[in-house]
């Protein structure tokens, strides 16, 4: 019997999700994902396709999202606001982490 995706699957940049499926699979409403895709959190595929098709990786963050949502009741603008910062972090520990492997490595 085959499983939904995220559920057991491993979901890949290959997955393609409806806004439906995005929003059953999330747990936001499709209202709430259209805004975060305005606040430019959330991009699907083609944005000029209608309707909208959205890649594997949105799974992850919009699971996100709606665990922000949960623990701070933040309002979609602030939800796009926090995974913008946890975006900046993330990048920025990502270059600290080439930087460092840079360093000439002690002698023992």
């Amino acid at each position: 019997m085959p499983t939904e995706p995220g559920e057991a699957d491993w979901v890949s940049e290959a997955h393609e999700f409806s806004m439906a499926e995005l929003a059953e699979l999330s747990g936001l409403s499709a209202t709430e994902l259209h805004e975060l895709v305005e606040f430019g959190a959330v991009a699907p595929l083609r944005p000029e396709a209608t309707p909208w098709v959205f890649g594997g990786h949105c799974l992850v963050t919009v699971r996100t999202a709606f665990r922000l949502r949960q623990s701070f009741e933040l309002e979609p603008h602030g939800i796009a606001l926090a995974m913008a910062l946890l975006q900046r972090v993330s990048d920025l520990e990502a270059q600290l982490q080439h930087l460092q492997a840079r360093l000439p490595q002690p002698t023992v």
